[in-house]
């Protein structure tokens, strides 16, 4: 996960380029103001919620400065797309194109490649829920076998066969109380 406190460094960069201009920094105020929703993505095709913002005026063919979409829909300016965007607690997908960005370290520590890398605290939340239980079914599945190897009677393995159900009892133990307080996160966030 990608700290707050780096994409607000990103936000704050990148502001100090466009800032001349009263709607980008319009914009970027906006982004601040909504930063726990702002992912940084090198292609952000497919998002819900997506804005391309260009700097650059050496370049041979310029960028377009200004390109976004909220729900399918094209915004003509970063005014339209704050007030499209505000309606909404979608996650906001931002490309940026500047001169020597893959030299910009604080730009590279926050960019994912595509949206496939972006999720929503629920979403994030319920992915986690789910490698929980299937540690937890991993673990069961472990203690399941020994008890079986046990009951087969093999003396032979038996200190070797408690230990590992030991093992598997402390981590479904673990296991557990991780899951209790991402259940609380997801009823918390459903209650929003």
């Amino acid at each position: 996960m990608i700290s707050r406190a780096k994409k607000l460094e990103a936000l704050q960069n990148f502001t100090m380029m466009v800032g001349g201009d009263p709607a980008f920094a319009y914009l970027m105020g906006f982004l601040t103001g909504q930063v726990d929703r702002v992912h940084f993505v090198q292609d952000p095709t497919g998002a819900d919620i997506a804005v391309r913002l260009s700097q650059g005026r050496l370049t041979v063919w310029p960028a377009e400065p200004f390109r976004a979409t909220v729900g399918g829909v094209i915004m003509p300016n970063p005014i339209a797309f704050v007030a499209a965007a505000s309606r909404s607690d979608r996650q906001i997908c931002v490309s940026l194109n500047f001169e020597r960005q893959d030299e910009a370290s604080w730009y590279q520590e926050v960019l994912v490649p595509d949206v496939s890398h972006v999720k929503g605290p629920s979403e994030a939340a319920e992915e986690q829920a789910r490698a929980l239980r299937a540690e937890m079914d991993r673990a069961l599945d472990i203690y399941a076998e020994c008890k079986r190897m046990l009951e087969k009677d093999e003396e032979g393995r038996k200190k070797e066969l408690d230990y590992y159900m030991k093992l598997a009892q402390e981590q479904m133990r673990q296991l557990s109380s991780k899951l209790e307080e991402v259940n609380a996160e997801l009823r918390r966030l459903a209650a929003k």
